[in-house]
Parts: structure tokens; C-alpha cells; sequence
């Protein structure tokens, strides 16, 4: 690592369609913001390669034009490492002294994976806002001693060296909303997340926002305390809806996305958005990505539509009760998760629905009454996730101890992940019969009348014939990809052959993948 001083600094991230990966274009949220917090001490500019859909080639072209001293890369998860790996190397192959540090999702839960390599320098573990520049500084300092530098890890005298986060930032409030300016974000106007619920907005121009961080609960599936922690921590109702008159004002923003995991759990803050919202009385439409079912209540829901959210995604994972307490371990009730279907359905909501099959222990039965109840419940949108062993997991230790995982099994091979893609399996179930009860199930229940199959169009963002080639494309791949209407036959295809060209469209979230955990750093 050649020691140089600091002036230029470019964050970026690799293009979701690289070798064969689903495309996700979304306002990158975390660079936004990490560009804000340096942008008074150096020249820094964030690159979205997904932006454009540039090639790997196109983005080190634009990397090396700008020719920084430090590059630092974000990865969200595990199923776009091997993306992040090739990016950096191509990094220094392009700029042999420049320091390259890796941060995001997949640093903070694979340290160990994401340093194997040696390309990058050093990778920022947990929130980054004070981290990075905290190592810049230093850097430019000189310093050579990192040992009491929590939430990093580097390489030392041919050992790797982890200094696991140790502090949490508090209050929320003092992390500058993104540089909207920098990240281009009105070029992202033009383009929407269509064949999918979660991150398609109804309107345009649309932005997303994260107001909290942390989540008390102890979902086994769910990656977020190895992330952001257990505690709870909030932006305050004045700093959210500051941010709201700035996109609305400012950016001519028509909706808003939050990706929060814990929006609801402040009754207090929560009412203060809502009555916020209902009072400025703009032109704005919002939902939420992922509501806590077990904390909404009938008032909640009639507040939430006059503050003019259209959508709710409410993540039931499970028709089984004792799959929901005793493996999944998810604080919700199904009684009340029907009551507030029922509401929501009174008050003209459009909802959505998730479900997770496949989890170790689960039986065969217990899968099929999620699909039961997915088809009692008739809302408008429901998705099937088969249950992922995320690092640092509860359900990954579940399924390592009960011998769920292939012999062969490494979160260092990413042929082990992605969307909608089972890997565990037991007595009860292949990843194959997952696979195939999925795809099929998701069509009979979605698509059973013409009203349904209206209803699911709308929601996704699609016309009725693409629905139908994505339905038809689906049965075929037996829902392993949810390839867009052009109909590329993944299954039969060598993911390392797949052209940027090719790669799908997203489909509906691959749940597990824990997406809304990368836009928030």
C-alpha cells in the first residue's frame, strides 16, 4: 500500500448485472450520504455503475479519469462479492497506489471473505459515516498503528486483524441527508424497478429514505443485529419530514419509499410523521417497504391513508403459528395479522404479502399451510422467499447443527445464493421440490382470476402480456430467476457467459437478502 497524500476520493458499487445478476437501479442511497460527510475535506465523487448500466470496463474508465487516491467499495450482500472482488481488482489494476477499502453489508457480516484476497486495503465494518473519515484523516496523517480503530480490518504482518464495531451513532440526527446533487439522483427519475413490489414506486419522480436503524427483535433469518444491532436508534419526526420538504420542494419529488425494518416501532415518532404529512397536504404518495404486521393497528392504518400511503407490504412469513414462535421465532400473531388485512382491505389499501418457505425444521405440511393462508387472506400480491443461511444468522447455526447445509457449503461461493434460490435441505424437502412448489404456487394463487392477475400487474408496474411472459417464463425456470419479458432461459445458462445484456430485470425481492439493509449503508 503506497503511502500518498489524500485529495481525491470516489465511492462507488458494482453494476447488480455483472456476471449475470439481477439489475437493481435505485438512487444509491449510502453514497449519497458518505459523500456528504467528506465532501468539505476532499474532492470526492460517487459512482453508480448500475446508473447507465456501464460495463466494468466503462466504470474503471470513469474511475481512472477522475484518478482518486482512495477508492472505497460497497457491497450489499453476498450475492454481489464476487462482483465487488473483480471490481477491485480491476481497481488496482488500473490504479496500482490507490487505497481501496471495501464497507457495506457484505464487509460488516463476511470480514473474513471480503479481505481473502488481499486487494482491498481495508474494509469499514458498521456505519461508515464516521469510520471513513476517520481513516481518511488518519491516512493522511500517516498513521500505520490501527489497532485501537474499532469497526475495521486490514491485513498486518500476514494476519488478518478484525476490530469489531463498538459504537453506535446517536443521535440519527446528526448524519447529513445524502448529496442528492453528487449522486445525480434526477437521472434515476427516468428509470423504475418494474416485475417487482417492493421497489416499485406508483409515481415518478420517487426517492427512498431510512429513518431508523437496529431492530430489537430475534427473526433467525434476519441479518440486521450483525448490521446496525439491536438497538433501536430513530431520526426524529422534525429531521424526517425536513427531508421530505427538501425531495418535495427541492427535487419535485411525487413519492416517497422508506426502507426502514423498524418505521412503526415509535408510536410517538411515527404519529408525529403521519400528522407531518397529513398537515403539509402534498402532492406525495408514500409506502413503506417493509411494515412490522405486529405493530400496525386499525388507527395506525386509518392515519397512514390520510397521510396518503396507498400500499401496505406486510411480511407474515409464515402460516404455521408454531413455525412463526418456535423457528423463525417472529413476534407476530396470525389472528392479527388477518384482522389487519381485513382493515386494510376496508380502507382501499393495495396489499402485498410475504412468506418464507423452507426453513430447517419446518415440515412439509408446515410449508403448505403458508400457501394456504397466502390464498385465504386474497390480497393483492403475495411472494414466496425460500429461507436463506445468511452469515451470522440464527438460522444458519439451525441448519449447520441439524446437517440442513451441503457438504460443499461456503459463503465464499456465491452459486449458493441469490434470488429465490434454496440451498438447504432436509428430510422433509430438496432444494428442488422449494423450487418447484414455489414457482407453481406463486402462480395459482396470484393469478387465479382475471381481476387478480389486474391487480398483481398494477402493483408490479407491468402490462398484462409481460405478465404473461413472466408467468410463463417463471413455470419454466422453476422460479429460480424471475426473467423479464424478454424470456432469456437462465436456467439453462452459464451464469459466468451471461452478458450484462442479458441479465434480468429484477423480479420480487429475494427476501433474505436483506436489500433495504444496502441503501442504508
Amino acid at each position: 500500500m503506497a503511502q500518498q497524500s489524500i485529495e481525491r476520493v470516489l465511492l462507488t458499487q458494482p453494476n447488480s448485472t455483472w456476471f449475470g445478476k439481477r439489475q437493481w437501479v435505485v438512487p444509491p442511497y449510502t453514497l449519497g450520504i458518505l459523500t456528504a460527510v467528506v465532501e468539505e475535506a476532499y474532492e470526492v465523487e460517487p459512482l453508480d455503475p448500475n446508473l447507465g448500466n456501464l460495463t466494468m470496463e466503462q466504470a474503471i474508465n470513469r474511475i481512472v479519469e477522475f484518478n482518486p487516491q482512495f477508492v472505497g467499495i460497497t457491497c450489499m450482500s453476498l450475492e454481489y462479492a464476487h462482483s465487488s472482488h473483480e471490481y477491485a481488482k480491476a481497481v488496482r489494476r488500473a490504479l496500482p497506489d490507490a487505497i481501496i477499502c471495501f464497507g457495506g453489508v457484505y464487509a460488516t457480516t463476511s470480514p473474513e471473505l471480503a479481505m481473502r484476497d488481499r486487494v482491498a486495503d481495508f474494509a469499514v465494518l458498521g456505519e461508515g459515516e464516521r469510520r471513513l473519515p476517520k481513516l481518511l484523516e488518519d491516512l493522511n496523517a500517516g498513521r500505520t498503528d490501527w489497532s485501537d480503530f474499532e469497526g475495521l480490518t486490514y491485513w498486518k504482518d500476514g494476519e488478518q486483524l478484525i476490530q469489531k464495531p463498538t459504537v453506535e451513532i446517536r443521535p440519527l440526527d446528526e448524519v447529513p441527508f445524502p448529496n442528492y446533487h453528487k449522486t445525480r439522483m434526477r437521472e434515476y427519475f427516468q428509470g423504475n424497478n418494474s416485475y417487482g413490489n417492493v421497489m416499485n414506486a406508483r409515481r415518478e419522480p420517487y426517492a427512498i429514505t431510512v429513518t431508523s436503524r437496529g431492530c430489537p427483535y430475534d427473526c433467525t433469518y434476519c441479518s440486521t443485529h450483525s448490521i446496525d444491532g439491536k438497538k433501536v436508534r430513530l431520526r426524529s419526526a422534525e429531521n424526517v419530514l425536513e427531508e421530505i420538504d427538501i425531495l418535495y420542494n427541492e427535487w419535485g419529488i411525487r413519492e416517497i419509499l422508506f426502507i426502514d425494518d423498524q418505521l412503526v416501532i415509535n408510536r410517538k415518532r411515527f404519529n408525529a410523521i403521519l400528522d407531518g404529512l397529513i398537515e403539509r397536504d402534498y402532492d406525495l404518495l408514500w409506502k413503506s417497504v417493509n411494515l412490522a404486521t405486529f405493530l400496525l393497528t386499525p388507527e395506525l392504518l386509518e392515519k397512514m391513508k390520510a397521510s396518503k400511503t396507498y400500499q401496505l407490504i406486510l411480511p407474515i412469513e409464515s402460516g404455521n403459528q408454531w413455525v412463526l414462535d418456535n423457528i423463525l421465532k417472529k413476534p407476530l400473531n396470525l389472528e392479527h395479522a388477518y384482522k389487519i388485512i381485513e382493515h386494510g382491505k376496508k380502507l382501499g389499501f393495495e396489499i402485498c404479502s410475504d412468506f418464507i418457505i423452507g426453513s430447517p425444521g419446518e415440515t412439509w405440511d408446515q410449508i403448505r399451510d403458508s400457501f394456504r393462508v397466502a390464498e385465504e387472506i386474497d390480497v393483492d400480491m403475495v411472494s414466496f422467499h425460500i429461507a436463506t443461511p445468511l452469515p451470522q444468522t440464527e438460522m444458519y447455526h439451525m441448519a449447520k447443527d441439524m446437517g440442513a447445509l451441503p457438504g460443499d457449503f461456503s459463503f465464499a461461493d456465491t452459486s449458493f445464493f441469490g434470488f429465490g434460490k434454496g440451498s438447504m435441505e432436509t428430510d422433509e424437502f430438496t432444494a428442488r421440490d422449494l423450487h418447484m412448489l414455489r414457482a407453481l404456487e406463486w402462480d395459482r394463487i396470484n393469478f387465479k382470476s382475471e381481476e387478480k392477475r389486474r391487480r398483481f400487474a398494477k402493483i408490479a408496474g407491468v402490462s398484462l402480456e409481460e405478465l404473461a411472459k413472466w408467468r410463463k417464463n417463471t413455470i419454466r425456470n422453476l422460479g429460480v430467476y424471475f426473467p423479464g419479458a424478454e424470456g432469456v432461459d437462465y436456467a439453462n445458462t452459464e451464469e459466468q457467459t451471461m452478458t450484462t445484456s442479458d441479465a434480468p430485470k429484477n423480479g420480487l425481492l429475494d427476501k433474505n437478502g436483506r436489500f433495504m439493509k444496502v441503501v442504508n449503508g
